[in-house]
């Protein structure tokens, strides 16, 4: 073989790779903007958690917050609350 066939086939091998590199790369930055936006949403909803979990506080239970929850999972209401049912 020739030195100038041998550098054209080394050339070859070497622009097909970068091609794959390229298009490998492109992929890769998509996936990470999708887990990035992924990761902001579980962040929110993680802030969102730790508000909730902070206003039951051992040290210190938040009353609205408490008079709330009773509320909703149990329920209950004041003689004078109007309730607007919410049939879905």
């Amino acid at each position: 073989m020739s030195v100038p066939l041998c550098a054209l086939l080394v050339s070859l091998y070497f622009a097909a790779h970068a091609f794959k590199s390229v298009s490998n790369q492109k992929i890769l930055t998509s996936e990470i903007s999708d887990l990035t936006q992924e990761q902001k949403n579980i962040n929110s909803i993680r802030n969102g958690l730790e508000l909730h979990v902070n206003l039951l506080a051992s040290d210190h239970v938040d009353p609205d917050y408490l008079d709330q929850l009773v509320r909703k999972d149990l329920g209950f209401s004041h003689p004078d609350d109007i309730i607007i049912p919410n049939n879905k």
